[in-house]
């Protein structure tokens, strides 16, 4: 029984393979409806750029695995690189979204309240047909390894070879893509599972880059105004934000449906003339009590305090 079983076993390079190129194809459907949408697909062009970059998405993923090609990990990563294949897919199609770093804090600050509410049928069933039944056949293939000295030099030979086919590939179709990318910078951010890889790269390194800028100061004379000179504690500032929300559907702001029912029996002023730097918390708040502005924020050179310090300051 053993030696069938050693029989039928295949090399790692085969569920690799497999997964590469079904991550490559159906797992970035969201990258190719977003492509076609763009109409870059049609014709024998478009045809030449989707093999091009679908090669190229293939052989990066089965570059990652590759390294991970041991006993104790192969299975494991392929079924996190299809399940994060899967997950993004749905969230990209049903609300339109891209994974990038900003993203990835937004995934990481969120509680479970917040991500209850995102969880539906869709969601399973995407999980279920992209992730869920390529993983079951990854389990259920029989993998022979080699002893690990033999198993090192082929983990890295394969991904030396897989790289080097991902630059051919893209190198082939580098006009097009580089036109399209250009185009639509959120291109590169639909690409699965390149693009969690990379956003979870970017966070992760981001306490080796700590401290490199330094923390200007703002508004240091900020003071108290006469009114509140005379007052037995520092008074207490409530600022309600709707980063996220259409100013126009505020009934503060004369919206007809009572969409701040609360609010709206209190003594606030609605500032109206406010737009956020983002779709999402995280790049909008930082952005929105910076003193710079969108632009000026997204391209500072220096980290600086904002509206909420000078607020502490003046106590």
């Amino acid at each position: 029984m053993t030696l069938l079983v050693s029989d039928r076993a295949c090399r790692p390079i085969w569920p690799i393979l497999g997964c590469s190129l079904w991550i490559a194809g159906v797992g970035n459907v969201a990258l190719w409806e977003a492509l076609a949408r763009a109409s870059l697909l049609g014709g024998p062009a478009g045809w030449r750029l989707a093999a091009g970059l679908g090669l190229a998405v293939a052989a990066l993923t089965a570059t990652v695995a590759a390294l991970f090609a041991w006993r104790a990990t192969l299975k494991p990563v392929l079924t996190l690189l299809l399940l994060v294949s899967a997950v993004g897919t749905h969230f990209m199609l049903t609300f339109g979204i891209v994974i990038d770093p900003t993203m990835m804090v937004n995934v990481a600050q969120t509680d479970w309240r917040e991500s209850a509410d995102l969880m539906s049928m869709r969601l399973l069933g995407t999980v279920v047909v992209i992730g869920g039944l390529p993983a079951v056949a990854v389990w259920a293939c029989a993998v022979r390894y080699r002893p690990w000295p033999r198993q090192a030099a082929l983990n890295t030979g394969a991904a030396v070879l897989a790289l080097g086919l991902a630059a051919l590939s893209l190198l082939a179709v580098f006009q097009p893509l580089a036109s399209a990318m250009r185009n639509d910078k959120s291109l590169r951010y639909r690409i699965n599972p390149l693009n969690s890889i990379y956003a979870v790269g970017t966070l992760a390194a981001q306490p080796l880059r700590a401290g490199t800028r330094p923390l200007q100061p703002l508004g240091e004379d900020a003071r108290l105004g006469p009114s509140y000179v005379s007052g037995q504690r520092p008074p207490l500032f409530v600022l309600v934000v709707g980063e996220t929300a259409r100013a126009s559907e505020f009934a503060l702001n004369g919206y007809a449906r009572p969409t701040n029912p609360e609010l709206t029996h209190e003594d606030v002023v609605s500032l109206q003339r406010v737009s956020a730097c983002g779709t999402s918390t995280a790049a909008s708040l930082p952005c929105m009590f910076s003193h710079l502005g969108r632009e000026g924020f997204s391209a500072r050179q220096a980290d600086y305090e904002n509206l909420l310090d000078v607020l502490q300051r003046a106590g």
